[in-house]
């Protein structure tokens, strides 16, 4: 009997999971964004019922939200393999198939979704596009006639097609259909970025550049927008805006190798030297082989005297480009910069040699008819008519065009065209979105600490020995960030939820830090509620059930922002009923946080928290008032000063904001140096 006892206490704790409750929280997981979690719980899922697809679907969702492209590919294929009709999962296959470069896979997948559902318009859209960048234009045709047909008022369909004519030559029906794409949605960037791309090809800057100034007030984040208008602005003789653009676009994306590397060509025709060699060397940096960079940068270090510099850069060009007599002449001026005058002499010798030894120049001559011949195809390329500068395709190797500006010919921007957000499909990586600026989180109760987390916030300081926690066989902590469970640590929390029934109602408290661990906060705030009924006077259960309520209010809202972006309608009543509802929650959880300050005077994590919620309901002044008493208390105490910068920031106190975030900074919060460059 004893031996049987001890075998049934060993039998997997999963046998009491509920599959259906796990999958829920996981898919609320997802949409507050924490894909780690969401995985967790279904592999749980997965181990109670692995005959399920569903599981199997919605952890690729969520592999493929990280970026694991080749995991969702392989999870999406076994929740096919469960059930060939869930043609979500085909929809979802599709996407890490064609970030793989599996075009062909990718179309197979909407095949079968378009077999099922012809009108699918996320189907017929991304579809679409592939044939569009695989050159198939009877496909896309077909597929677009389709897409018109049957959702005549979308939009994206008009640009999609719109490519596909500019792809065969017919700028007059492209430009008729992006105008038709932006008469039904004037917000459509690529429908404005493609209508400045014609008027470009026309001559008519201007009406470009105006094109461009609307796309960028719709979307000013994006980098390809501003290096388009920084050419324009160049073929106007605006040299000052077009750098301008060009640093915008550097900013936004310090590793963009256009951008930088027109700036710098622009910078040496005004006279920035030092800031030319700077672009050009990161060029390098990131594209060793980029020798229109390396040459420029050896042009711009010779007359900056850097001649070692000089030297070892036009060496690798005439390794590359042995006859090319620039070179030899730049490389001749390096040596005497060095005083190696022996070597000076060589060089010249040898760039005379190659223009008067009649083979060489003949090589000579015969290049320089190509370069003129593909600036001449550039021309009639790029142009319907001359008197533009000349720019040079990124594609293009030939070494001559040293100094003219590059452009990007968006030949291959057909991805910016495919979508991740459709019916019955996932949102698309929101991870990748620019969020808002917001305090450092809350603190809360938790069995386990970030190691790296703890000595950044105060000074290794122990929060939770002035609330007297409960004593157990574990140690509870106050942390302002919950570290993510590894499975067997949420597997056990699980467990413990699904065995409560035959627990104490003195183990209330546990039950709670147990739904805290696996985010289910709702759960939580309901037990807290009983645990605070029967010990009015326990500062961890406020403490906690503030925190839970914010945290449970913060997935109900990140719920319905994903409803919106779905295109559910939401009135204005209900967005009105949300505000409501949050400053309930919000004052609530300040009650609770000056409880715990009624019970333990002074406790920081309920004073910052108590300035956490005031931020979150837009009660600035009230926020720099609790955390100031904070700082007073704890000067060292990074996140206070981040917190508080940014409630200047928001009273529109920028020096007092820059301030603290400076201090924050010094206090190992790095991120505050972020938001001061932002903030210039």
């Amino acid at each position: 009997m004893t031996a049987l006892l001890v075998v049934c206490h060993l039998l997997p704790a999963h046998a009491q999971i509920d599959p259906t409750r796990v999958m829920t929280i996981g898919q609320n997981a997802i949409l507050f964004k924490d894909y780690v979690l969401a995985i967790q719980y279904f592999n749980t899922a997965i181990r109670v019922d692995s005959t399920s697809a569903r599981p199997y679907y919605w952890r690729a969702v969520a592999k493929y939200s990280l970026g694991d492209v080749r995991g969702a590919e392989q999870d999406a294929s076994v929740s096919i393999g469960r059930n060939p009709f869930l043609y979500d999962a085909f929809s979802l296959r599709a996407l890490p198939r064609h970030t793989l470069g599996e075009d062909s896979l990718a179309l197979q997948d909407y095949k079968v979704v378009l077999a099922d559902n012809p009108d699918n318009r996320g189907a017929l859209h991304n579809a679409a596009v592939l044939y569009t960048s695989m050159k198939d234009t009877i496909s896309a045709r077909r597929l677009l006639d389709h897409l018109h047909r049957y959702h005549p008022d979308y939009a994206d369909g008009y640009l999609i097609d719109g490519g596909l004519r500019l792809q065969q030559g017919d700028t007059v029906a492209a430009q008729g259909l992006f105008e038709k794409a932006l008469a039904l949605s004037p917000s459509l960037t690529n429908a404005h970025l493609s209508m400045a791309d014609i008027a470009y090809s026309r001559h008519k800057y201007r009406e470009a550049e105006d094109y461009l100034d609307k796309a960028i007030r719709i979307n000013a984040n994006e980098p390809i927008l501003y290096t388009n208008r920084a050419l324009i602005r160049y073929q106007q003789n605006n040299m000052r805006g077009a750098m301008g653009d060009y640093t915008m676009a550097v900013e936004l994306d310090p590793n963009n190798l256009i951008a930088r590397y027109n700036r710098a060509l622009l910078r040496t025709q005004v006279g920035e030297l030092n800031g030319a060699l700077d672009d050009f060397s990161r060029v390098v940096m990131l594209q060793p082989d980029n020798y229109f960079a390396i040459f420029n940068r050896a042009l711009v270090a010779n007359e900056l005297g850097s001649y070692t510099l000089a030297k070892s850069d036009l060496t690798k060009i005439i390794n590359r480009y042995p006859t090319f007599v620039p070179a030899f002449a730049e490389r001749a001026r390096a040596n005497m910069g060095l005083g190696q005058t022996l070597e000076a002499k060589k060089d010249n010798y040898l760039a005379s040699k190659m223009m008067y030894d009649p083979a060489t120049r003949r090589k000579a001559e015969q290049q320089q008819k190509e370069m003129s011949e593909l600036l001449k195809e550039d021309a009639e390329n790029m142009y319907a008519e001359g008197g533009a500068r000349q720019v040079r395709d990124e594609r293009d190797d030939n070494i001559r065009k040293f100094r003219l500006l590059v452009y990007n010919s968006r030949e291959k921007g057909y991805n910016e065209l495919y979508v991740e957000a459709e019916e019955g499909g996932i949102r698309g990586r929101v991870q990748d979105r620019e969020m808002p600026v917001e305090p450092m989180p809350l603190f809360t109760l938790s069995y386990y600490m970030k190691e790296e987390a703890q000595p950044r916030l105060g000074k290794e300081r122990d929060y939770s020995g002035e609330l007297h926690l409960p004593t157990s066989d574990r140690k509870i902590y106050v942390v302002n960030d919950l570290p993510v469970l590894n499975q067997l640590q949420f597997d056990y929390h699980m467990s413990r939820i699904d065995s409560f029934p035959q627990m104490r109602e003195q183990d209330l408290f546990a039950l709670a830090m147990d739904q805290v661990m696996v985010s289910d906060h709702a759960a939580a705030v309901a037990t807290l509620d009983r645990v605070i009924a029967e010990h009015p006077d326990q500062p961890d259960a406020y403490l906690q059930r503030g925190v839970s309520r914010i945290k449970d209010f913060i997935n109900r809202e990140t719920v319905r922002h994903t409803q919106i972006d779905l295109g559910v309608d939401v009135s204005k009543a209900d967005l009105s009923k949300d505000y409501l509802l949050k400053k309930a929650t919000y004052t609530s959880s300040m009650e609770d946080f000056r409880k715990v300050l009624d019970l333990v005077p002074g406790y920081l994590p309920a004073l910052y928290n108590l300035a956490y919620a005031h931020y979150g309901l837009g009660q600035y002044h009230e926020a720099i008032s609790a955390l100031s008493d904070l700082i007073i208390t704890d000067p060292s105490f990074g996140d206070a000063f981040f917190a508080r910068g940014l409630a200047y920031y928001a009273t529109g106190d920028k020096e007092k904001g820059d301030r603290d975030m400076s201090r924050a900074g010094a206090l190992g919060v790095f991120g505050s140096y972020n938001i001061i460059k932002r903030m210039q």
